[in-house]
């Protein structure tokens, strides 16, 4: 049997949130513990970076994380603002998917805005040609429903909570993140997007637990009460975006 060995990386930028620091602390003793009593594996490396640009900071993490001897058999990422639960890693791992990730919900200056799940689907009612034409091969289709309990497939889930197999990266050319600002002739795309994108053109699978529930932070916290409540009480929510598991999944003009 080959070891499990799991490398825990952050790209950040100054200082921490005291909670987010406590809720990494937790995932660290939780999965130690769990490799100790119940299965041959360990977290063989930490690594967080500190005032580089986002897409430089990734790149900078994975290129050293497979440099690194004894090898890497996974690498777990989070973000400076993200509070994964204490048994995200055990229960990524469980998947088994070459790209595993956690459930959680965006930001917004406004309540009403709050609660979108960071989950995206290709955007199949458009050609490639006539992606081009909008200015983007990387268009998705935001996620507005989805199981509660059973992993599902999607396009990207962010890159706040997600667990790579090693051979993702060795299978990919660098730079395997990248971002680019939109203008009025070209939409943007953030490193996760550009990174979903290259990963689903070399065949790499991406699945989510829906159960690995985390929260993210700022001057209040997100989580799952506000997509809830997105649900519950706003009606245009659920008609737009990419259902999943519905009886069928499809997805409706944005």
């Amino acid at each position: 049997m080959t070891e499990i060995n799991i490398a825990f990386v952050s790209p950040t930028y100054g200082p921490h949130w005291a909670p987010v620091v406590q809720s990494w602390l937790r995932l660290v003793g939780y999965t130690a513990r769990h490799f100790e009593i119940h299965q041959v594996g360990k977290l063989g490396g930490v690594g967080i970076t500190d005032r580089m640009y986002t897409m430089s900071a990734e790149n900078k993490l994975i290129e050293e994380a497979l440099m690194l001897k004894p090898a890497f058999t996974h690498i777990f990422m989070t973000e400076m603002d993200m509070m994964p639960p204490h048994d995200a890693i055990v229960k990524l791992l469980a998947l088994d998917k070459d790209i595993a990730g956690g459930l959680y919900f965006l930001r917004s200056d406004i309540p009403e805005g709050r609660g979108q799940p960071c989950l995206y689907k290709r955007a199949t009612a458009l050609t490639k040609d006539t992606a081009k034409l909008n200015g983007s091969e990387y268009l998705v289709t935001p996620v507005s429903l989805f199981p509660s309990m059973d992993p599902f497939p999607v396009h990207c889930s962010g890159l706040g909570c997600v667990l790579f197999k090693r051979r993702v990266f060795e299978t990919m050319e660098p730079p395997w993140f990248d971002l680019r600002s939109g203008d009025k002739k070209t939409i943007g795309y953030g490193s996760d997007i550009y990174f979903a994108k290259h990963a689903a053109d070399a065949g790499m699978k991406w699945w989510v637990d829906p159960t690995v529930q985390c929260e993210q932070i700022d001057y209040y916290v997100t989580n799952l009460a506000d997509y809830k409540w997105q649900t519950e009480q706003n009606p245009k929510f659920a008609s737009l975006g990419y259902i999943i598991g519905m009886g069928g999944d499809h997805e409706n003009a944005r």
